[in-house]
């Protein structure tokens, strides 16, 4: 279930994501731009306000280096991943663009199996058995939380977050999905993805969608 081709007929048709996400900390990687952008002229507007907004010394070459990650993270997600929305962490223009993938659903058999199915909780090619709890906000209520370690072909190690809260009024499960080699920084986003999963509902599909505008 992993080809975006194959799980786009997939999508929730009843329900979407609304989200009050911190604009100081999350970038939007955005599937369609404003009128008169593109991912290249969006990318470089949000690459300058960003290191403007931050306060820290920088130069040119900074503000190019964040420019190219934005338009690699939309052109490495999009028509790639199977999300509907992107956001990039970024607390810190220093830092390496922490990307959160949205999936928003339809609801299918039983809820329990199906969440561990979008977190990926018995994930065989794991290095040691996932770490399954589960987590409950209020904007979403109970939902489930996956943490687990693979090893990518070249051995390297790596680290897959995923969170997946289904909404029975909208017939939707809602799915946040992040991974990085650099664990220590996975780890310190932890409270910004949780903070940002607090700040999100479920509503009717066909409702305003602030992310993507």
């Amino acid at each position: 279930m992993s080809n975006p081709q194959t799980m786009a007929d997939l999508t929730s048709t009843k329900g979407w994501v609304k989200t009050r996400y911190d604009q100081s900390v999350w970038i939007p990687i955005l599937p369609v731009f404003p009128d008169g952008y593109d991912v290249r002229s969006y990318s470089a507007e949000y690459a300058e306000e960003w290191w403007k907004a931050s306060g820290l010394p920088h130069t040119g070459v900074d503000v190019l280096r964040l420019f190219h990650l934005l338009v690699e993270a939309h052109e490495g997600t999009y028509g790639h991943l199977p999300c509907h929305l992107a956001f990039a962490h970024l607390p810190d223009p220093r830092l390496m663009p922490l990307l959160l993938h949205v999936g928003i659903w339809e609801a299918t058999g039983v809820r329990d199996e199906q969440l561990r199915m979008w977190c990926l909780a018995d994930d065989p090619g794991a290095v040691e058995p996932p770490v399954v709890e589960e987590f409950a906000i209020d904007s979403l209520g109970t939902g489930l939380r996956v943490m687990r370690y693979r090893h990518h072909e070249d051995g390297a190690l790596y680290a897959a977050l995923r969170y997946a809260w289904r909404s029975e009024e909208f017939q939707t499960d809602l799915v946040l999905n992040t991974t990085a080699e650099d664990l220590g920084r996975l780890h310190r986003a932890i409270p910004d993805i949780e903070a940002f999963a607090c700040m999100t509902t479920i509503v009717a599909a066909g409702q305003p969608r602030p992310a993507e505008s």
